[in-house]
């Protein structure tokens, strides 16, 4: 189920991959797909100094009823599949918009 955000639905992570050392490979439902390197979150420390722990970095997950990615039980770190999305596919939030008003899609 994607999610509205404004004018813009988040597309939905549907598969993931979890690679080293702290890649995703991710496909969304709108069939998008590839790698996101989150490794400059990774040297932020706080919460994520808990990817340097490979066990859990290797528990990541999709979330089923917001198709985010998230890893602990909590979850305790959790990415926005729409900040995904934009990566994988370089856009900006406001090119997603302009593509959306340009179909029709709201």
């Amino acid at each position: 189920m994607a999610v509205s955000i404004g004018v813009v639905e988040s597309p939905q992570v549907v598969e993931l991959e979890v690679r080293e050392p702290y890649r995703i490979w991710v496909r969304f439902d709108d069939g998008a797909a590839g790698v996101v390197d989150l490794s400059d979150s990774a040297s932020l420390g706080g919460i994520f100094s808990q990817w340097s722990n490979q066990d859990f970095w290797r528990s990541g997950h999709i979330v089923a009823n917001s198709g985010a990615v998230a890893w602990g039980d909590g979850p305790e770190i959790d990415v926005c599949p729409l900040s995904l999305y934009l990566d994988v596919t370089d856009q900006t939030l406001e090119d997603l918009r302009a593509e959306t008003t340009t179909t029709g899609t709201d």
